[in-house]
């Protein structure tokens, strides 16, 4: 669908330009050394030892008393490591200035002009006071070869590099490194292999050249380095995980990594270029493989393993950033948007994308998918509903399927109302059938729900058809199709509790009484207490409907506590005309699981000082009763209260004969259905006078609702019935007009 299409290209461009720039500002250098130098630790191994170090140490200037050697004593050190067979000397010093002693300059010059060929010193592009770069003295210049001393080192002192050339004072200097190793390649900067062991590199202390306290055969051959590294001119420079070492020392690590070759640096371009390739092909797919991301970073981190044993550097940093966050992005899109492992969007992404008026929203319910899912694994549901969605793709290739909980919701090409519900048919009929998985055929029991408001918005029209799909399921339909009826009584039902609830605070609802007549007697005995709301825009509220969504939401409670305060409290008035007057009031089974339930009438019965055997609780058929010690324990207790009880509509909802046994019933009323019918139907007198019968054999007292005319109550009598309430007698009306009528009956009798 467009939004996910969107969605992808976004994290594409995100991740690339997140990369784009992490490269060209090199953010992750010190972590690109980091990864070189760990790689480098893999692979160490030996200096070549082609190159000896000289160091003029602490041990050589505490021996000659000096904190730097006199330049007599580096005459007589290069003349004596050229005696010893040494190829060339390099001295990594500037020899800048003159010294205090002419005689020891002259010494130095001449044996450098000696030996002119195979003597080097230094020079570099620092600048010194006068804003020059640092240069040998002329007396020194013209004696020996220049080498540049240049070097860098990275961020954190994670690496160093060394140029092979280098311009100072306008001369193209070859780099100490680089004429070491004899390179003359082109110029550039490189990074030292830091795999190379510095402690295998031969040191030898410069008083034990002067003293000729030295195998002469250490030199032989070899280019020798004299290098300062004491107290008073350390010149240390930092190893990645090391130690800091002398600059001379990298400058012969410098050598020995251009003598391999000169090192091919790749950048961080390549491994970039290939990874946007990549993540470009894993937002084309639905569900991103997680192993051919898994292997990505795989080869991104041991790729430069094996291109620095081909002294090829590359830089991977950008490229694991990029794949990092398009990875993750892409994934959590995928788990955000599909099921599991299947093509299947979740209902949230359906809902993102926009209808026009050309799409029907069709919903398809699987009623047992909870069954299904209890018998097979997720892996065997996810390849139940793949298989599903393949039936239903062949219905509409062009549609892409969202599920949520147990629903397929899907936006199909507009229909005309004979073939949608022809094609709604052969929806219902393609499930007719199981579906094998693994071995296994569930059958699959469907519902349909369509919406065709067109003018709606999507998430309001899948709401809907989803909604539909359910009722369907509950009426026992193959489909329903919304109407906007439907729609505006789903909404008031989502809000009818509130509104109730609102009602009660603000005194807008009232309890009628309905009375209850004797029919041996021809008096009143008591009354029903029923909840009487005139809603403001409704009208008249069925209480019937507000008890059963009352019970489906399990706020019954509300409903019952509000009915028996008022109830009971105006009852009192009744007892002054007739004490044995008893007032009943409807319960819900789910009261009864309550167990502060008992409790509650209690405290009313005492805060109103009402008699308990005056107070009658009709217990509802409209949820069940079940086989549970609570709802036992709380029968009992009412009865040891002394409060009566009562089997309301009997013949209908749970189980009559199941209430009766499991109800300590003192009175039960027999349905309205089977009373108002008698009149004209045998059948439904016969029923009735059972009914009586067997009420009469359980020891309680038998009173019929629905009297409507005298025929009826000359039935009923003829049947021994006890009491009977009705519209014959009486419609539910206030206290004060029960109250009349009771004083009217009593001035009568």
């Amino acid at each position: 669908m467009a939004s996910l299409s969107n969605a992808r290209l976004r994290i594409v461009l995100w991740a690339i330009a997140f990369g784009l720039i992490a490269g060209a500002i090199e953010l992750f250098l010190p972590i690109e050394d980091s990864y070189r130098a760990i790689r480098a630790m893999t692979r160490e191994h030996p200096s070549d030892g082609k190159t000896v170090m000289v160091f003029v140490d602490d041990r050589s200037l505490d021996a000659l008393g000096v904190s730097d050697p006199d330049r007599a004593d580096d005459a007589t050190v290069l003349e004596t490591l050229f005696a010893m067979g040494a190829q060339r000397v390099f001295f990594d010093r500037l020899y800048a200035d003159r010294s205090t002693n002419p005689k020891g300059d002259a010494a130095l010059a001449a044996s450098m002009r000696r030996h002119k060929a195979k003597t080097f010193i230094g020079g570099t592009g620092r600048l010194d006071g006068t804003g020059l770069s640092l240069y040998p003295n002329p007396l020194f210049r013209d004696a020996a070869n220049i080498v540049a001393l240049d070097g860098e080192e990275g961020p954190l002192g994670l690496s160093a590099k060394f140029p092979t050339i280098q311009t100072v004072r306008g001369r193209q200097l070859p780099s100490l490194s680089a004429e070491l190793a004899g390179y003359r390649g082109p110029g550039g900067w490189y990074p030292i292999d830091l795999a190379i062991d510095y402690t295998t590199i031969p040191r030898v202390s410069y008083m034990d050249v002067l003293n000729k306290q030295v195998d002469p055969g250490k030199f032989s051959g070899k280019d020798v380095v004299v290098a300062p590294f004491s107290r008073t001119q350390p010149d240390l420079h930092p190893i990645p995980f090391n130690k800091k070492i002398p600059g001379a020392l990298m400058h012969v690590m410098g050598a020995e990594t251009l003598r391999k070759g000169y090192p091919t640096n790749l950048g961080w371009l390549p491994a970039f270029a290939v990874v946007c390739g990549l993540i470009v092909y894993l937002s084309r797919r639905n569900q991103p493989s997680g192993r051919t991301i898994a292997a990505a970073f795989a080869v991104l981190i041991a790729l430069p393993f094996a291109l620095d044993w081909g002294r090829i550097s590359i830089d991977i940093m950008p490229a694991l950033l990029c794949l990092t966050i398009a990875a993750a992005r892409l994934r959590r899109l995928a788990r955000e948007a599909y099921r599991g492992s299947t093509s299947l969007q979740n209902f949230s992404v359906l809902q993102r994308d926009h209808a026009d008026d050309q799409v029907d929203v069709i919903a398809l319910k699987i009623r047992n998918f909870g069954t299904i899912s209890a018998l097979l694994t997720p892996e065997q549901v996810d390849e139940l509903l793949t298989k599903a969605q393949a039936m239903l793709q062949a219905t509409d290739e062009a549609a892409e399927f969202a599920f949520d909980k147990d629903t397929f919701i899907w936006l199909a090409s507009r229909l005309r109302q004979g073939d949608l519900e022809d094609h709604l048919r052969g929806l219902h009929a393609l499930f007719s059938t199981s579906i094998s998985v693994s071995g296994q055929a569930p059958d699959v029991a469907s519902s349909i729900g369509v919406d065709t408001d067109y003018v709606a918005p999507l998430r309001e029209r899948t709401e809907n058809a989803i909604q539909c799909a359910e009722d369907a399921a509950h009426a026992g339909r193959i489909f329903m199709v919304a109407e906007p009826r439907m729609v505006e009584d789903r909404v008031w039902r989502l809000q009818i509790l509130s509104e109730l609830e609102s009602a009660i605070r603000k005194n807008e609802v009232d309890v009628a009484f309905q009375p209850k007549y004797s029919l041996t007697h021809d008096t009143i005995v008591g009354a029903e207490a029923l909840l009487r709301w005139q809603h403001p825009v409704r009208g008249f509220i069925e209480p019937s409907q507000v008890v059963a969504i009352a019970e489906e939401h399990n706020r019954v409670d509300m409903i019952t506590r509000f009915v028996l305060t008022r109830a009971i409290s105006e009852a009192r008035r009744a007892l002054t005309i007739d004490p044995a007057f008893t007032i009943a009031v409807n319960i819900s089974a789910l009261d009864l699981h309550d167990p502060l339930f008992v409790g509650k009438i209690e405290h009313l019965l005492g805060r109103f000082g009402f008699p308990a055997a005056n107070l009658m609780l009709e217990i509802t058929e409209t949820a069940p009763v079940e086989d549970d010690e609570v709802i036992a324990t709380a029968l009992q207790s009412l009865k040891q209260l002394g409060v009566k009880l009562s089997v309301d509509d009997f013949g209908t909802g749970h189980g009559s004969l199941h209430y009766l046994r499991r109800i300590p019933a003192d009175e039960v009323k027999i349905d309205r259905s089977f009373v108002t019918g008698m009149e004209s139907s045998s059948d439904d007198r016969a029923l009735v006078r059972s009914a009586i019968e067997m009420i009469h054999s359980l020891g309680r007292t038998a009173v019929a609702e629905g009297v409507e005319n005298q025929a009826v109550v000359d039935l009923l009598r003829a049947m021994n019935c006890d009491t009977a309430q009705g519209y014959h007698f009486a419609r539910a009306q206030t206290m004060a007009e029960l109250l009349a009528r009771m004083g009217a009956s009593s001035i009568a009798a």
